[in-house]
């Protein structure tokens, strides 16, 4: 990335719009031909959906500017924490699992609002897949334990 006829980085995606990244700025990676206008590289194109670029005086290298205006902040969303399901698992199905799914769903907010989208989507999606985890356990084992039951009651029925 070029700030100010410099060359800084590499940073990581989740960093870039921290330090200073708008659709004007011009960027470089591994397999690129020459710099190029962030809002021209199809990897970060998604960062300048509906949005315009700072205001005068935004910041360069991240952390509030002179002017006291917060870091230009992309449009991506929020993945889904599944907390409620993490929760529903726990009491009604499969403790273990919805611990877990509990644990990881409580790491998407916090890992969204430092900048790592991806790892939030990732701990959302691992949440969702330890709660479903969790349910279709607590249905094998009771479709099992409705088979014991069934075949106890016919033994018991020939012994009688």
């Amino acid at each position: 990335m070029h700030i100010n006829g410099q060359q800084v980085g590499p940073f990581d995606e989740s960093l870039l719009m921290l330090n200073g990244l708008t659709p004007t700025t011009p960027v470089w990676a591994d397999g690129m031909t020459g710099w190029m206008p962030a809002s021209q590289v199809a990897a970060l194109s998604y960062l300048f959906v509906g949005q315009v670029p700072p205001s005068y005086g935004a910041p360069q290298y991240g952390g509030q500017s002179q002017y006291g205006q917060q870091p230009y902040q992309p449009s991506r969303p929020m993945p889904p924490t599944n907390l409620v399901w993490g929760i529903l698992v726990t009491i009604f199905c499969c403790l273990p699992f919805g611990i877990v799914s509990i644990v990881k769903a409580s790491q998407v907010s916090s890992l969204y609002n430092q900048g790592k989208y991806l790892e939030a989507e990732e701990a959302s999606n691992s949440a969702g897949k330890w709660a479903m985890w969790g349910a279709i356990s607590s249905v094998i084992f009771a479709v099992l334990y409705i088979l014991c039951i069934i075949l106890f009651a016919g033994s018991m029925a020939a012994f009688m």
